[in-house]
């Protein structure tokens, strides 16, 4: 058997706009019939690296990005489906550009938010991802 990636493995998948979804079902849902906790997660932490992999595609092949520290915070049931939205600070790029090209290596806070079919709120992260050239 085959071993599959695990966010094709829980179903998340790429909108026509870029964005990274989830839907709930039957594979992913907790004891009351939600979306469990680890799913938003895998979702929020994928957004936050497919982020980082678009703002730097001249970095693919030629880093290794780890994530160092995750911060997540559940503020809504998910019944349905939902959207990740990822952002980091202008002052944040650039602080991260110059770190990296001064020793090679940097560290990046991302922030992803997770919002429903109605556009609310359901999750937020902070993502701290450090960046080693190789």
């Amino acid at each position: 058997m085959k071993a599959l990636p695990i966010t094709q493995l829980i179903g998340i998948e790429k909108s026509s706009d870029q964005k990274l979804t989830l839907k709930l079902s039957q594979d992913i849902s907790n004891h009351v019939k939600t979306m469990h906790a680890g799913a938003q997660f895998i979702l929020a932490e994928s957004a936050s690296g497919e982020f980082l992999a678009t703002q730097f595609p001249d970095l693919k092949d030629k880093v290794i990005p780890l994530l160092r520290h995750a911060d997540i915070k559940f503020k809504k049931s998910v019944d349905s489906k939902v959207i990740a939205y990822a952002s980091v600070e202008e002052c944040q790029l650039k602080k991260f550009i110059q770190q990296l090209n001064r020793k090679k290596r940097a560290t990046i806070m991302i922030d992803v938010v997770l919002k429903n079919s109605d556009d609310e709120i359901t999750t937020t992260g902070s993502f701290s991802w450090f960046i080693q050239q190789i």
